[in-house]
């Protein structure tokens, strides 16, 4: 082994035993101890992400999907597809959908309140139990059962990670929320999950103004993309700074990475994750037609 590898894999012991000790720390100090998940209701699901291209999904497999255990998430709520494909299980990790009044959250709030007339798990990270929102939603509609999961992330060394993934105390970082889903899904022991809508093109939707000004278009399938147009990419809610290319470019690192753990998990775990989606740039997972 040459120098240069002896020093590179030392760095990376070191920086992994540092990471792993930090992770421990946030654990002890963030996360609730004794979170159960809902019990998978049947071997296999199928995550639907919002991208442009689950609309071809949609159009090509209704009958697939409709007799599907189906996982959704953040404004899917609003669509026509929510009422007639009566998902099981919906997922929401955005804090605006606890802080903010965006006129699209309170909707997806009201949608969810009105519509849902099945039986269905909600998952929301535990840093939102302080919120009345979904309190009250749940107050307002007994279908909905809200179940609150850990949103703590490990880094480190990933036989540790993999126990405290497994017992609900820590996941992968989710720079997306498809990422915390698929985590949700292996933990309530599904076998087999296959996802669909995941396009992750947010790069080709991208524009620099003549500021210097990074500009993004987020095309959902539900949207118009006629009517959709560039906007700043801006840091937060409330926050008017926005990116730079260089960071928006490594936090969308951090949501392909997190694929690739979710992956090497999976596999602790004895389940199969499957890209089905119509365009996706996701490599982690084995793709295959729906």
């Amino acid at each position: 082994m040459s120098a240069e590898n002896i020093y590179t894999n030392t760095g990376n012991f070191f920086s992994r035993c540092i990471h792993t000790l930090a992770s421990l720390m946030k654990i002890v100090l963030r996360s609730k101890f004794g979170v159960r998940l809902p019990v998978a209701s049947s071997e296999s699901c199928i995550v639907l992400g919002n991208g442009p291209s689950l609309k071809t999904s949609l159009t090509n497999h209704l009958p697939v999907l409709e007799k599907s255990t189906l996982f959704c998430v953040n404004s899917f709520s609003i669509t026509q597809e929510y009422s007639s494909l009566k998902p099981q299980y919906y997922v929401i990790l955005d804090f605006g959908f606890w802080m903010s009044d965006e006129k699209i959250i309170l909707d997806t709030i009201e949608a969810l309140k009105t519509k849902t007339s099945w039986k269905m798990q909600l998952f929301i990270p535990r840093m939102a139990s302080k919120s009345k929102r979904f309190k009250e939603l749940c107050e307002a509609n007994k279908n909905i059962e809200l179940n609150y999961f850990n949103y703590t992330v490990f880094k480190g060394f990933s036989v540790i990670g993999n126990f405290f993934y497994k017992n609900n105390l820590a996941m992968p970082q989710s720079q997306n929320v498809l990422v915390a889903t698929i985590f949700l899904a292996v933990n309530c022991n599904f076998k087999k999950i296959t996802v669909v809508g995941a396009d992750h093109t947010w790069h080709e939707n991208m524009h620099l103004d003549e500021n210097n000004m990074l500009c993004l278009k987020h095309v959902h399938f539900y949207d118009n993309e006629e009517r959709v147009t560039h906007i700043p990419f801006k840091k937060g809610i409330h926050l008017s700074e926005t990116f730079k290319v260089h960071e928006i470019f490594a936090t969308w690192a951090k949501t392909f990475y997190g694929y690739i753990a979710l992956e090497n998990y999976s596999k602790y775990k004895n389940c199969k994750i499957i890209n089905a989606s119509e365009v996706s740039f996701i490599d982690a997972f084995e793709r295959k037609k729906l």
